[in-house]
């Protein structure tokens, strides 16, 4: 896979090497990924709307670690951004970049799909 805006692939081709080149633990990796940023996105889903910064600024901060480990620049910034709302103690601006965050996710989702159909 080319490097793109959405990933990293140095992040991956990294991973696979601390893996001693297992693509298939690689592939469940991505896997757990995908489901645990649909879980954070989903937390600071309900964060915003119950108004909660804290539990905004956790679930920020996961979303933007585990984007780092796998390469996903963009959700990396976003989660960035919404962390920093977050120790601010509020959660204005925060809907807005939801949004953001949700669209980087399906090209992530999409992205680290083609890796394990074409590579792993």
């Amino acid at each position: 896979m080319p490097e793109s805006k959405t990933i990293d692939r140095t992040a991956l081709d990294n991973l696979l090497t601390l893996f001693r080149g297992d693509a298939a633990f690689l592939g469940q990796l991505i896997d757990t990924y995908l489901a645990d940023a649909a879980n954070l996105i989903a937390s600071l889903r309900g964060a915003v709307e119950a108004g909660h910064a804290d539990d905004l600024r956790r679930a920020a901060h996961s979303l933007k670690s585990n984007s780092a480990n796998l390469g996903a620049v963009g959700l990396l910034a976003l989660g960035r951004e919404l962390e920093e709302i977050g120790k601010g103690g509020t959660v204005n601006g925060a809907a807005d970049r939801l949004a953001a965050v949700e669209a980087e996710y399906e090209r992530v989702t999409a992205a680290l799909r083609a890796v394990q159909e074409n590579e792993l």
